[in-house]
Parts: structure tokens; C-alpha cells; sequence
């Protein structure tokens, strides 16, 4: 019964609080091969689309996990549930991490359906690049109660990749293009850490 509650709880937040951003992530998908041809292409070729365009879905499902809370009778209305608030946002960055991962996935899928050499170190360092990016904008939007920084943040990270490429040394985004997947365990274990201090924050600093 609990479980069943908790399902109607999380579907009630999706379709309510965060449907639109999962269209605009599908939106996303969508528009990648409009710009990149993923016909025939190698593996650092197939990892341009997937670095630079798909994993930006990462900063469009993980930010804006407090977002419904900005509307203060919202806020009131969640922390009047019995469920404690930071479960419910536990519970929308599991989700986000599902779609992420479906979406991801399909567009590693597609690309192989058009002959494209992917495999699923592909997929992995994708995922790793755009939980990464979700996770600076989760993490500022904690800290600042503000999603807006949120936003401002992941993407400020997101434009330094293309011009500081040297100096961000295990923490760059692109590196598959290169051909180096070592960098993908830095990135995600850097987004566990920035995910956990969000969630510690504001259990423990903000009583949350």
C-alpha cells in the first residue's frame, strides 16, 4: 500500500512538476541528428554528438529537481505530506537518472542502427558527461535556492570544455572525442560527491 502510494505520489510530481522538461530532454534527442550525421561513423566520430549535444539533457533533467519548491504554496504543500521532503527529492533524481539513462541509450541505439561503430563505453561516458553536468546544476540550485544558478552554473561548466580543455585535466567533458575514456570514473564519481554534499547540506545546514 505504501509502495502504491509512493508511485501515485511520483507520478503526480512528473506529470504536474516536471513533464516539460523530459519533452524538452526528448526534444533534445531528437534535434542531434539534424545538426550531426550518425550514419557510418567511427568511435570518436560517434562521440561528438553524444558529448557535445546529448549530454546536455543531463543539466535539463537534474537542475531543476527543486525547481516546484521556487512556488512557495508548493513548498508549504510538500512539507505538509508526510513523506519528508528531501525523500520526495530523492525519489524525482532517481527518475531523472531513468530517463537519462532511456534516452541516452536510444541514441546510442539509433546511432548503431546507421552502422555506427558504438559500444557501450559510449553510452557509459555519455552518461557520466551529462550526470555531471545535472549534478554542478543540482548542486548550485541546492546550495543557492535558486535554479536559475542552477542552470547558470552547469552551463558556465558546459562552455569552459571547449576553451580550457587542458587546464580541467580529469574533469573534462569531451573527452571521448579524443579517444581517452579515463576520464569518465573522475567525472562521475565527482557527481556522487557534488549529489551527496546537496542532499547533506540541506538535511544537516538547512534542516531540510
Amino acid at each position: 500500500m505504501a509502495l502504491c502510494s509512493l508511485a501515485r505520489a511520483a507520478y503526480s510530481d512528473v506529470k504536474h512538476n516536471f513533464i516539460i522538461h523530459y519533452l524538452i530532454a526528448v526534444a533534445v534527442v531528437f534535434a542531434a541528428p539534424v545538426f550531426f550525421s550518425y550514419a557510418e561513423l567511427n568511435e570518436r566520430q560517434a562521440a561528438q554528438p553524444l558529448e557535445v549535444v546529448i549530454s546536455l539533457i543531463g543539466c535539463i533533467l537534474l537542475t531543476p529537481i527543486f525547481m516546484p519548491e521556487q512556488n512557495e504554496s508548493i513548498r508549504d504543500v510538500i512539507r505538509s505530506k508526510k513523506t519528508a521532503y528531501l525523500f520526495i527529492c530523492l525519489i524525482r533524481v532517481i527518475l531523472s537518472f531513468a530517463v537519462l539513462a532511456v534516452l541516452i541509450g536510444s541514441s546510442v541505439l539509433y546511432m548503431k542502427h546507421c552502422d555506427s561503430k558504438v559500444t557501450f563505453r559510449l553510452f557509459a561516458g555519455t552518461l557520466s558527461s551529462a550526470v555531471l553536468l545535472g549534478a554542478i546544476g543540482f548542486f548550485a540550485a541546492g546550495v543557492t535556492d535558486n535554479v536559475i544558478i542552477g542552470y547558470m552554473a552547469s552551463l558556465f561548466y558546459y562552455m569552459i570544455n571547449f576553451t580550457l580543455r587542458d587546464k580541467l585535466g580529469e574533469f573534462y567533458l569531451f573527452s571521448m572525442i579524443q579517444g581517452s575514456f579515463e576520464e569518465k570514473k573522475w567525472l562521475i564519481m565527482l557527481s556522487f560527491v557534488l549529489i551527496i554534499l546537496t542532499f547533506g547540506y540541506l538535511k544537516f545546514i538547512k534542516k531540510q
